[in-house]
């Protein structure tokens, strides 16, 4: 026996020849399956966090370490996760989540929950206003005359964009743009369209893609989507939460109901370790 399992030899109780930290479900776990994962976690990502090993700062770790030793062995007895020697195996996110469902697939946020989040956050269902767009673009000033005079005169600006406009992307529509939003389109263009009434011919205007002359179609004023349209969205974001609440509530019933941890590997808030120094 090396190491940390020589210090606790003689406080620990001991399961055949080997001394061990806590059991779960009658499974012990080990002083020497604690030195390891301990090994293991100095080596990855969280080692660069940790005291140096053998100070009073350490033991605290251990105790850290024991926890989460506790919850994996929970967690495998839940999931009937096995090893090869027939031992408790770290379950498979797969299968931890096959335990979460079955623990927590009929948890449903409450009502109020959802009122609540729809009434304190009225900046996520707001609707911006927006304006219904057809255009004509062409490549210089002289042809942007050119299509307003074609439209003073009577020609439907459908067939103008299907004749001329050099946007390849609305040109098959008739120059329709689409639903246009404030912040979607450059400068002038974007202003002279939202000061527009409907039907009104604006430009030409100029923007980097070269001469445009638009004509606003329809508006659609600013709104709130009504809690009805969006209330599944809401349902499955506080779902998320509600299960992740229930499901910790429950691993900490069959941590009482399962865990026995010996006194020195305690978890570090434990009366039976004074008062907290530590807060969550």
């Amino acid at each position: 026996m090396k190491g940390a399992a020589r210090r606790y030899s003689q406080s620990l109780p001991v399961r055949g020849d080997a001394p061990f930290v806590a059991t779960v479900g009658g499974q012990p776990i080990s002083v020497a399956r604690l030195d390891a994962r301990l090994a293991e976690v100095r080596r990855g990502p969280r080692g660069r966090h940790l005291p140096p090993d053998g100070g009073s700062a350490s033991v605290n770790v251990r105790r850290w370490i024991v926890q989460e030793l506790v919850t994996e062995e929970i967690l495998a007895q839940e999931t009937g996760s096995v090893g090869t020697h027939g031992e408790s195996a770290r379950p498979s996110p797969m299968a931890i989540a096959r335990l979460v469902d079955r623990v927590t697939g009929s948890v449903t946020p409450p009502e109020s929950d959802v009122q609540g989040y729809y009434e304190r956050n009225p900046d996520l269902y707001r609707r911006p206003e927006v304006r219904r767009v057809r255009h004509v673009l062409v490549a210089d000033a002289a042809a942007a005359q050119g299509v307003a005079r074609r439209l003073e005169a009577g020609e439907a600006m459908e067939d103008v964009a299907r004749a001329v406009s050099t946007d390849s992307g609305s040109r098959k529509g008739g120059g329709y743009l689409g639903d246009v939003r404030r912040g979607e389109l450059a400068g002038s263009l974007e202003d002279a369209l939202f000061g527009a009434e409907v039907g009104a011919i604006i430009g030409p205007c100029e923007t980097e893609h070269g001469w445009h002359i638009a004509r606003v179609e329809a508006v659609i004023t600013e709104s709130t989507a009504p809690l009805a349209e969006v209330r599944g969205a809401i349902e499955a974001d506080l779902r998320v939460v509600v299960r992740g609440r229930a499901f910790d509530e429950w691993l900490e019933e069959r941590r009482r109901a399962l865990a026995k941890v010996e006194p020195e590997f305690a978890h570090p808030a434990d009366p039976i370790h004074g008062v907290p120094s530590h807060r969550h």
